[in-house]
């Protein structure tokens, strides 16, 4: 994330990375202002969308969507569909 952010990348990159799972507490605030050094201009929605995601908690539903795909490792997430579960719910952890 912290690398996203620093090289100026788009929004959508940063909430990609949030849907799927990444660690917000890993960006160093202090490498976020404007004295930071090593950086290209950072994209202030980007900003934005990390911050609002940083304070506000992540959905139950979220957090076991990645746990179940960190559980099964990406290795075996194409067995997914395989499972014996409800169609919604093997769409839902794929992301469909």
């Amino acid at each position: 994330m912290d690398a996203v952010l620093r090289h100026g990348c788009e929004a959508a990159f940063v909430s990609l990375l949030v849907e799927f799972g990444a660690n917000l507490n890993l960006v160093k605030w202090e490498s976020l202002g404007p004295e930071a050094r090593g950086r290209r201009k950072m994209d202030p929605e980007a900003l934005q969308v990390f911050k609002e995601a940083r304070s506000i908690p992540r959905t139950l539903l979220s957090l076991c969507r990645v746990a179940v795909r960190r559980a099964l490792g990406k290795y075996r997430l194409h067995l997914v569909p395989s499972l014996p579960l409800p169609d919604p719910i093997k769409k839902f952890l794929l992301y469909e």
